[in-house]
């Protein structure tokens, strides 16, 4: 189960940009988009692509930590039950964070983002 649940954040993980860039393409048009992307004054993104951008700056801080524990936990052979429970908990928290940060809701954005941390804390002890 570990590794389904890698392979689904790195899905999350490669595709998280989509409703980022369709914010920019919304405000900035497809030229910019494909362009080197120089400043546009006077133009600022949808308050649901900003809160994105930054859901998606928050996936891009915390995936690291989640692939380290789940290839430590594979290749020390410290797989449990529990510990794939978990890694697919994870990747359900860190959905519902990217959803609820897009929408604005702080207390289900907050609720998942501890989910996942707490999560997270635990599969790397389990390695030790």
């Amino acid at each position: 189960m570990e590794i389904t649940a890698l392979a689904l954040m790195s899905i999350l993980f490669l595709f998280a940009f989509i409703p980022v860039s369709a914010g920019k393409l919304q405000t900035y048009g497809g030229r910019w988009l494909a362009s080197n992307r120089n400043p546009v004054p006077d133009k600022e993104m949808p308050r649901w692509a900003q809160r994105s951008e930054r859901a998606h700056q928050n996936l891009k801080d915390n995936f690291p930590a989640f692939v380290a524990a789940i290839l430590l936990l594979l290749v020390l052979e410290k797989t449990t039950p529990t510990t794939g429970y978990l890694a697919m908990g994870y990747v359900v928290a860190r959905v519902v964070h990217y959803g609820a940060y897009a929408k604005g809701n702080v207390l289900i954005r907050f609720i998942a983002y501890a989910t996942g941390l707490f999560i997270n804390t635990y599969l790397l002890v389990s390695v030790l």
